[in-house]
């Protein structure tokens, strides 16, 4: 079977309508071989599969538990309840090719990328069939709202997929190391052959979709996009995705300006101490927030939510990650003992929390260490940018107490992000793309940067051309 490239043929964008509608087994033989043009025949076939592209996007294989799961249990942020039998293989560094975490987020990601393409091509041709359709403005924007995130969610999949079985981007090379299966214009066929593109190809896939998603976007008046909330992937989030995958590209200059476009459309003000900590507890939008999966008392993933790994499966903060909180910092306020709080639910849920994918924090801190690594050096512009999430230690009153220095400021951001994103999901990327070296698995001076996941071996087996990451368990940390 091929497992992420065939298996998204089992499935179509029109199939769930809710974003919190549950998964569930489908008669998928009723659907797999719908044309897209058959499949996409109004506006609302295409918000059904835009619904269905945000449920798979946000459901437990991808976004809304393993990708963040893994990015801190494989590093130095989670360590995994060995009795619970939950991220146990990733957080010990014991996983190979056959491991079901391993190929639950090649699937999910690349039936998340199958919808999208199914999605950009259907409203895209019904937006060009608007006058034989009588839409007005207003239904043709709405269409163009619903490309653009379509372009988005599959921007994003490339860049979490191609950094979990990719080598990382390395600014001034070729890259041409082995990325990722680019679907562009249509969806893989059954048994057709594919091969992978590289890391190169693939960003600059990723950077098309992003330049997609900003022109139709640009289609709707400004009412139509602030009425895109930030459940969705409204302007500001496109620019902050911008901005993440400039900063693994070491576009520093690229991804200061996209981060500080994302604040600006953005235009909250900022949490409270008080307010930061008591948002976690609660599924509003908060003043932090440029993109979120929204979840719901009637949309939990119960067991398998990102909730229950740190709850009765007793996932803990690693010593290292509590180490960084200082005793007056407001964030200590999400960690009891070993215990992290972020995703303890609300009050009616306890398996239901938002999982924040975007928020003003990392934009900040993205912009702080652009101006440490870009073209030019501005200290002054990294403090005052820093200054927005190091406050949270209330001892740090002004930019003044924050280093004076290169170096020790670009060591400063690598610590902020873990005091401000444990949890979050951003360690394992963040380690890939700086080269930092740390403590992984018992071994000090571990490199991420030089490891790759394994591409699943069941995808690999199929024969479709899909190569596995030659000698990849020799990048294993090794005691």
């Amino acid at each position: 079977m091929f497992p992420g490239l065939r298996i998204i043929k089992l499935y179509t964008a029109v199939i769930l309508v809710a974003i919190g509608f549950q998964y569930c087994s489908l008669d998928t033989s009723l659907y797999q071989h719908i044309p897209t043009e058959d499949a996409y025949k109004g506006i609302q076939d295409v918000q059904n599969g835009l619904n269905g592209a945000y449920q798979r996007f946000g459901y437990y294989t991808f976004y809304g538990r393993n990708v963040p799961a893994t990015s801190d249990m494989i590093s130095d942020i989670s360590v995994a309840n060995a009795s619970s039998g939950h991220f146990v293989s990733i957080s010990q560094w014991t996983f190979n090719e056959y491991d079901s975490y391993v190929l639950d987020m090649w699937s999910a990601g690349y039936n998340l990328i199958d919808r999208c393409v199914r999605g950009i091509n259907g409203g895209t041709a019904l937006i060009g069939g608007a006058q034989e359709h009588n839409f007005t403005t207003a239904q043709v924007n709405q269409l163009h709202g619903y490309v653009s995130q379509f372009h988005s969610l599959r921007a994003m999949a490339n860049l979490m997929l191609v950094n979990l079985y990719g080598l990382p981007y390395q600014a001034g090379s070729e890259n041409d190391q082995k990325g990722i299966v680019l679907i562009t214009t249509q969806p893989i066929k059954e048994f057709e052959q594919v091969k992978r593109s590289t890391v190169g190809e693939t960003y600059t896939q990723i950077l098309a979709d992003i330049t997609k998603a900003k022109e139709h976007m640009a289609k709707l008046s400004a009412k139509e996009k602030n009425a895109i909330n930030q459940y969705y992937f409204n302007e500001a989030a496109i620019y902050a995705l911008e901005a993440r995958t400039k900063l693994y590209m070491q576009d520093y200059d690229g991804a200061k300006v996209a981060a500080q476009t994302a604040l600006d459309l953005r235009k909250s003000t900022d949490e409270t101490f008080e307010s930061y900590v008591a948002m976690w507890k609660s599924t509003a939008i908060t003043k932090e927030d440029i993109f979120t999966i929204v979840k719901s008392d009637n949309d939990n993933l119960s067991a398998n939510a990102l909730n229950t790994l740190y709850g009765s499966y007793k996932a803990t903060i690693s010593t290292f990650a509590r180490g960084k909180l200082a005793s007056n910092d407001i964030r200590k306020g999400l960690i009891s003992g070993t215990h992290p709080m972020k995703f303890d639910g609300t009050a009616t849920a306890q398996a239901v929390s938002n999982i924040p994918v975007f928020r003003k924090s990392e934009m900040y801190l993205i912009i702080a260490e652009s101006n440490l690594k870009g073209s030019t050096v501005d200290i002054s512009a990294a403090q005052n940018a820093l200054f927005y999430t190091a406050k949270r230690d209330k001892d740090i009153t002004s930019e003044s107490e924050l280093p004076s220095s290169k170096e020790e400021l670009i060591q400063f951001v690598s610590d902020e992000r873990v005091r401000e994103f444990f949890q979050e999901g951003h360690r394992y990327f963040d380690l890939r793309r700086t080269g930092e070296k740390t403590t992984i698995a018992g071994v000090a001076n571990y490199q991420m940067s030089k490891f790759v996941f394994p591409i699943p071996d069941e995808e690999v087996q199929a024969g479709f051309g899909v190569e596995q990451n030659t000698g990849w368990n020799d990048l294993k940390p090794k005691k």
